[in-house]
């Protein structure tokens, strides 16, 4: 469970700062030509990275209600969910109205399923949480200056673009690797319980 945790963090973290620095690039020396760095459109390199990462957290979440008895139709329910939203994003435009409703369900329902996974596995899933909400809050921040495009060739805009599109990857990344690592963690035997295996056997069958 560490080792999919610490690849994942390192994973992470590349990933937001190469968005940031491919943005700053394209504003910086391209005034925003370069299409493919401009994540404020699903059409380039990091906004495919992006619905790919929750496309992850998707196939985690069926993954694991496809490994688990407990709860798994709750899983399902909510790979099914996800898949929903990366439609909701790919095919339309952004709306808080339409996006806002879907996505609390999924933030509610992750938070209950890892309730009880182990420490490690549910900070990074709930870190994740609150990346999304942080993206969510600051899409809505920035929809007035989103209507104009003058806005965009400010730094301040670029800014903005950059912290609320890579906690979007981010966010979606940290919650496939928690979702995940939360499984390796439960299928993990617990410390010492080879050592109590052993000794219950002894006593069992004396020699």
């Amino acid at each position: 469970m560490r080792r999919v945790i610490a690849v994942g963090l390192v994973a992470t973290v590349v990933m937001v700062a190469l968005l940031a620095a491919g943005q700053a690039i394209d504003f910086g020396f391209f005034n925003l030509r370069l299409r493919w760095l401009n994540t404020d459109t699903h059409r380039s390199v990091f906004g495919i990275a992006s619905l790919l990462a929750q496309v992850a957290a998707a196939a985690a979440s069926a993954w694991r209600g496809a490994r688990l008895e407990r709860h798994r139709w709750a899983w399902l329910t909510l790979g099914v969910l996800l898949v929903g939203l990366v439609l909701i994003r790919a095919l339309t435009t952004y709306s808080a109205s339409v996006a806002g409703p879907p996505l609390a369900c999924g933030f509610g329902l992750l938070c209950w399923l890892t309730w009880r996974d182990p420490g490690a596995s549910r900070a990074v899933v709930w870190a994740g949480l609150v990346l999304l909400v942080t993206s969510l809050l600051l899409h809505e921040v920035g929809a007035a200056s989103d209507a104009s495009n003058a806005s965009d060739y400010t730094w301040g805009y670029q800014v903005l673009t950059m912290i609320k599109h890579g906690a979007e990857l981010g966010g979606w990344m940290l919650a496939a690797i928690g979702i995940v690592a939360g499984l390796k963690g439960r299928d993990a035997p617990a410390v010492g319980a080879p050592e109590l295996v052993a000794a219950t056997d002894r006593v069992s069958h004396p020699v």
